[in-house]
């Protein structure tokens, strides 16, 4: 049961915060443990400037404040015209050349503290560490692969970048400013719907419109960071979490979702070493009983929607970062400017954690590489391109947007998968197939198999050929359209395959055990991310190829996943001859130009899980 503070029990002086010394009141620290507070740090007051300056002019060697009006131009402060502070932490006396730049976006919505209450505090952990114990040792999680360091050796290889570019939604949660923090800045403005995302853009969002955004983006282009992470918080949690850690969205090949997910898996064990070290439980914290430190998955799968102009995605697409982003439990709209200490306690521990990963997967992050063992493999993909003379499908773009030409195809996938595998995927074409299939173990059909240019005879030989190279031991795994490939190898009817639109590309898992879903972690659906594809989330519009459960068991197919309800098949495999088909409904689906997207198309944009169970797929030849 989460118990308020009465307000009538709070000091005049809100949290305290202690720039000046005697600091008996807030525990020999600047911004006190969570047990020591009484509300959430203020900021009109001065309690937030004062502190980050009286720990940079204590801790000189290893941290810098500075406002970013200074940093950049006079213009570069709130629409409310209130100061962007940057704060950074690292060891000055190292020079900067060869540091790996980490940013963290401390509570862009007002409401969602947890970034910042959390983040004052680390800093200050970073700063005394460094200066009083540089033997203390820093770590990204408690996994097998995880790796330890003392703060002396992170800080002499990172340089941390942190800020809270909302003072506007944060200052209107002020004791003195009435107690009710907002979302948006003082234009009313959501701040993560800000930022110029590859593939589908929603008109309503006015891209980098607001000065912090504005701000933001040319200091991070500036700076160049390499780990990202952008800090919220969540009135709910579909994992039960109370650290929800997302990862975002983005083009990347093997090697990139190997990144993304080590990441997330040591941030998870690492939140749940603070949780574990400081002795919080997060049922009792919050009042929900069974709820777990930590998970991870797609925004999609932890929130249940996706959107345009994420800062997240942005990190990813606009400088290649690794990043995470995070959504805590009950740092929203409620209990908004009510503080529980026993609730900020969990947030500051699960901040503290989230933090100290990316920090320390800075050092190792460099050196994940992949190397599969998928057997010789081939694929067919055709008409699944988009091609634009212009920059963009749909209307013109607003002023200050210049689209650049694109073409891009989501067979590309094969081609950077290829870069990762022991034997080069090589693309055959269906209408010089006989002979070319000889030596494959595995062959792929991405999407729509056949252009435009094939006739019917084409056709029929090019079945003809898969169908010899299957039934002679061959596996063939069937994406997206590719499933109607099932009705001409006469595996099913034609009346059993469907094209289903949803908001994103999923498929419901129901079997975590199968070969197909090895190493799938067990919070996973969503296949694709489908706004860099160009796909509207404003309506159903990401296609799904599925096949009807009674053709399916009817041919004796094993079922995976499903996408809809029990009476569909996502996700699955048939015995034919020899050989095996498979195939998922939706993974690799064309870019489309049929909604406005100013900033270009993704070739594709396959999640950690998609391309796992992509990869096992491929990989069931080997079995």
């Amino acid at each position: 049961m989460l118990v308020a503070v009465a307000a009538s029990t709070l000091p005049a002086i809100a949290s305290p915060v202690c720039p000046d010394e005697p600091r008996a009141a807030c525990g020999n620290r600047v911004f006190p443990e969570p047990p020591n507070t009484a509300s959430f740090v203020q900021h009109d007051s001065g309690e937030y400037a004062d502190g980050i300056k009286a720990l940079a002019k204590e801790f000189p060697r290893f941290m810098k404040v500075t406002k970013f009006s200074d940093l950049l131009h006079p213009k570069a402060v709130s629409a409310g015209g209130r100061d962007l502070w940057l704060v950074e932490i690292t060891d000055f006396d190292v020079s900067d050349r060869n540091k790996i730049p980490v940013a963290v976006s401390m509570s862009v919505h007002g409401p969602e503290r947890a970034g910042l209450e959390g983040g004052v505090r680390y800093m200050e952990d970073l700063v005394r560490w460094a200066a009083n114990e540089p033997d203390h040792v820093l770590r990204n999680g408690t996994l097998e692969d995880s790796i330890e360091a003392p703060v002396s050796e992170v800080l002499s290889k990172v340089h941390l970048y942190l800020a809270d570019i909302n003072p506007d939604g944060w200052s209107n949660g002020d004791l003195a400013n009435g107690g009710v923090f907002e979302r948006g800045n003082a234009s009313g403005s959501d701040l993560n719907r800000e930022w110029p995302t590859i593939g589908w853009t929603k008109t309503s969002y006015t891209t980098l419109s607001e000065p912090e955004a504005k701000a933001w983006a040319e200091l991070m282009r500036s700076i160049q960071p390499m780990l990202t992470s952008d800090i919220h918080g969540e009135l709910t949690s579909a994992n039960d979490s109370f650290a929800d850690i997302m990862i975002p969205a983005g083009q990347w090949d093997p090697v990139r979702q190997a990144r993304e997910e080590s990441l997330a898996r040591h941030m998870k064990s690492q939140v749940e070493w603070y949780f574990e070290q400081t002795n919080i439980d997060a049922g009792e914290a919050t009042g929900q009983a069974g709820m777990t430190p930590a998970e991870y998955a797609t925004g999609f799968d932890v929130v249940g929607y996706d959107d345009a102009g994420f800062m997240g995605d942005w990190f990813t697409q606009e400088f290649d970062a690794v990043d995470m982003d995070i959504e805590h439990f009950l740092s929203h709209s409620a209990p908004n400017s009510t503080w529980v200490a026993p609730l900020e306690e969990a947030h500051v521990a699960a901040v503290r954690g989230e933090i100290e990963t990316l920090i320390v997967e800075a050092l190792k992050f460099r050196d994940i590489e992949v190397d599969l063992e998928l057997g010789h493999v081939g694929f067919i993909s055709s008409g699944n391109c988009a091609v634009s003379a212009d920059g963009y499908g749909g209307p013109k773009p607003p002023k200050g947007v210049t689209p650049e030409p694109y073409s891009v195809c989501a067979s590309r996938y094969l081609l950077d998968l290829s870069k990762a595998t022991r034997y080069a995927i090589q693309q055959v074409f269906p209408n010089e197939l006989r002979g070319k299939l000889r030596g494959l173990d595995t062959l792929v059909v991405v999407g729509k198999p056949f252009n435009r240019r094939s006739n019917k005879s084409q056709k029929r030989a090019a079945v003809q050929e898969i169908s010899a190279f299957v039934r002679a031991g061959g596996n063939l795994v069937l994406t997206d359209k590719g499933v109607k490939l099932l009705v001409k190898l006469g595996v099913v009817p034609k009346s059993s395959i469907e094209k289903w639109v949803y908001t994103a590309g999923h498929v419901n898992i129901d079997d975590f055990n199968d070969p197909y879903t090895k190493d799938v972690h067990s919070t996973a659906s969503q296949t694709y991310y489908e706004v860099g594809l160009g796909y509207s989330v404003d309506e159903d519009s990401s296609p799904h190829w599925v096949v009807g459960k009674g053709a399916w068991d009817k041919a004796k197919g094993v079922s995976v996943a499903h996408v809809e309800d029990a009476n569909d098949v996502g996700l699955g495999r048939v015995k034919y001859g020899d050989g095996t088909i498979g195939f998922i409904s939706a993974l690799l689906p064309p870019p489309t130009e049929k909604f406005d997207h100013f900033f270009g198309l993704a070739d594709y944009a396959v999640t950690v899980a998609g391309g796992q169970i992509f990869n096992n797929m491929i990989a069931f030849a080997l079995r």
